[in-house]
């Protein structure tokens, strides 16, 4: 691991083995996404472009959450018991040697499983990163599209 984890403080070892347990998901709204595609009205919307982008957009989404589900599933197969087989201990300053924990997390961190585990989730977590601001500059393009159509039709 490129990480000196020897230097590191004891808080920092628990924050960066505690950060890879964070699994934070996209939900968009879509009430009204469904509302608008369901009901047929997506057809009142005469920008041709705008009408593609908002039909497609779902498509993204999807293929974005499809990649989250694999992360989740890594994590949940593999990293998961990983860490229930070597159990992290939060800091108590007042009771635990905190160099003796603090040997424990430099060794899980070095070890060459949670390393291989890093890597693997590293590359399922890629694709993630890849479709993210992709996804982000789609639904922006849409929303600017959006305003100048209700600044057209306002006037």
């Amino acid at each position: 691991m490129s990480i000196e984890t020897k230097s590191m403080s004891g808080d920092s070892l628990v924050l960066l083995m505690t950060s890879t347990n964070i699994n934070y998901t996209f939900d968009p709204f879509q009430g009204i996404y469904n509302s608008i595609i369901n009901s047929g009205k997506i057809e009142l919307i005469y920008n041709d472009v705008l009408n593609n982008k908002i039909s497609r957009i779902q498509d993204l989404i999807m293929d974005y959450q499809e990649d989250e589900d694999e992360v989740r599933r890594f994590l949940t197969q593999n990293v998961y018991p990983f860490l229930l087989k070597h159990p992290l201990r939060k800091f108590n300053r007042r009771t635990d040697n905190e160099e003796k924990i603090k040997e424990n997390y430099i060794k899980i961190i070095e070890s060459f499983e949670y390393n291989n585990l890093m890597l693997f989730l590293r590359a399922w977590m890629n694709q993630i990163f890849i479709e993210g601001p992709i996804l982000r500059e789609e639904m922006v393009f849409i929303i600017s599209l959006l305003e100048s159509e209700i600044e057209k039709h306002s006037n």
